[in-house]
């Protein structure tokens, strides 16, 4: 009993961390898309360089597939549109 509780503590441990990098992934591939979009509008010049900046750094996440920096460069992007 008390050995196939801790299996299932364990898994749900295991796999909970899986589906966040899975929805991690989604989004940083949406806001990568989405800051693409946004560059080919009109913005002032300064809205432009962080959108660049953060499109070139989050797309060195998707390849290094860390998604979680990827998704802090998508934050600064939509802050610098949001301004």
């Amino acid at each position: 009993m008390l050995r196939s509780v801790l299996l299932t503590a364990a898994i749900v441990v295991m796999i909970s961390p899986t589906v966040a990098r899975a929805d991690n992934k989604s989004d940083c591939q949406k806001g990568v898309a989405m800051i693409k979009a946004e560059l080919k509008k009109k913005h002032p010049a300064p809205v432009l360089a962080t959108l660049r900046k953060a499109l070139g750094d989050a797309e060195t996440e998707v390849i290094e597939e860390d998604w979680s920096e990827c998704m802090d460069y998508i934050k600064t992007a939509r802050a610098a549109l949001a301004k």
